[in-house]
């Protein structure tokens, strides 16, 4: 296994170059062997800067961007598509994210174009229309994922300002907002100044200076968080409840974890791995790793990008008996913090290097990851760096580890409606 192991990660060796081109921080990762290239743009706009009014406006300037035409009449979501490219954003508790994939070949064009948009956008009544459709359709999507639903419960609970916001607001509050609004949010947050551009693939065609254009068109500066203080979701334990249109309960718990800046960074992957295939075993589900997280019914992941950093573990309660499945469950956690692991650990660190590369393996995982170390002033090679740090862990850190932020998880439940017409808590 560790032999395996290292040759998956000689196979994913990359030269990451960091460099400042015009006051912008830029991220390369060039492979002169792939077909196709991938940028990611990374923003300091996401939920944590709108304020207790504002939920969703995030998403619909994101979205509006998509929307915004280019080439005469076509959105720039269309005119990626028709050059033979990809498009699509995330919006994160603190910042939103765009991604960029297309053939070596037309990049450059495709680069030219969500450069336009980036500078230009356009908030017009048609175009912010246009983005609420999209965002509406994506809010009714997300209601009929239970894990979306328990991972938004417990982001509210987690986060005390407003990165703990939907993703994408609520159909009412998109309603109401104009084109004054989505136009003073971009001018406020959609800053160069710390704005992180990360690309990955052949860069033979893309200059340095192409990449830093990108952004060279914001607004000069940085932006400035929200100051909003959120109220926690009412509830006298630790234990949050929610009914919707789904066949089976679903449990989804939420711990603290370490940045990727911290000592304890290699041993939360050793042990989120350990809890992925253990979780796996005990529900007797194989961990597939090229389905979707929903899809695989069990797991454990680490959000070492947030700030601050939080594990999900998730259960599908139509795997078996839901009691004994949950309580399985949160009792594999809870023992990592209180027994001796010992042994040979190499089994254990192997699986954590080969889940690290296998959810590595796509441009925009690679362009993502870069940024995210670089955000954290964490340079050079990001996946030496984090299988450094599985490597180095102990027996000790991981019990010191499970002990500190594995012991008392936020818990939400989603469970099927009791009966036809009721309503959600």
């Amino acid at each position: 296994m560790r032999l395996a192991a290292c040759a998956i990660a000689a196979l994913f060796a990359c030269c990451v170059l960091t460099a400042r081109a015009a006051s912008v921080n830029i991220v390369e990762q060039p492979d002169s062997s792939a077909d196709l290239t991938g940028t990611e743009v990374v923003l300091q706009a996401g939920r944590d800067r709108q304020n207790a009014k504002q939920d969703g406006l995030a998403a619909l300037v994101a979205q509006s961007i998509l929307e915004t035409p280019v080439q005469g009449q076509t959105s720039l979501e269309e005119a990626v598509n028709a050059n033979g490219g990809s498009i699509t954003y995330t919006v994160d508790p603190r910042n939103v994210r765009f991604y960029l994939e297309g053939l070596n070949r037309t990049y450059p064009a495709l680069l030219d174009l969500l450069r336009t948009a980036l500078s230009k956008p356009d908030f017009s009544d048609a175009t912010l229309a246009a983005a609420r459709k999209e965002l509406d359709q994506k809010i009714a999507d997300g209601e009929r994922v239970p894990l979306t639903v328990g991972i938004n419960m417990l982001n509210r609970a987690f986060y005390s300002d407003s990165a703990g916001m939907g993703p994408y607001g609520l159909p009412a509050t998109l309603a109401g907002f104009t084109p004054n609004d989505a136009q003073t949010f971009y001018a406020q947050h959609y800053r160069r100044g710390d704005a992180i551009v990360s690309t990955v693939g052949n860069l033979s065609n893309v200059p340095n200076s192409s990449l830093a254009a990108l952004v060279a068109g914001l607004p000069a500066g940085t932006s400035t968080q929200a100051n909003v203080t959120m109220g926690q979701l009412p509830s006298t334990t630790r234990e949050l409840l929610a009914r919707r249109d789904v066949s089976v309960p679903w449990l989804v718990a939420q711990y603290p974890a370490p940045p990727v800046t911290s000592k304890d960074f290699g041993a939360m992957l050793v042990l989120t791995a350990f809890m992925q295939r253990t979780l796996g075993d005990v529900s007797e589900v194989p961990t597939i790793a090229t389905k979707s997280a929903a899809a695989r019914g069990v797991g454990a992941y680490y959000n070492f990008d947030a700030r601050p950093a939080n594990v999900i573990i998730y259960v599908d309660g139509g795997l078996g008996d839901p009691t004994r499945t949950f309580a399985t469950a949160l009792t594999v956690v809870n023992v990592l913090g209180h027994a001796k692991l010992g042994g040979d650990l190499n089994d254990m660190k192997a699986y954590a290097v080969g889940r690290l590369l296998q959810n590595t393996t796509t441009l925009q995982d690679r362009a993502w990851l870069a940024a995210v170390f670089s955000s954290s002033g964490v340079s050079g090679d990001y996946l030496q760096h984090a299988i450094g740090a599985i490597n180095a862990t102990t027996s000790d850190d991981l019990q010191r580890v499970a002990a500190r932020y594995l012991g008392a998880p936020t818990i939400a439940l989603v469970l099927p409606r009791a009966q036809e017409g009721a309503q959600s808590p």
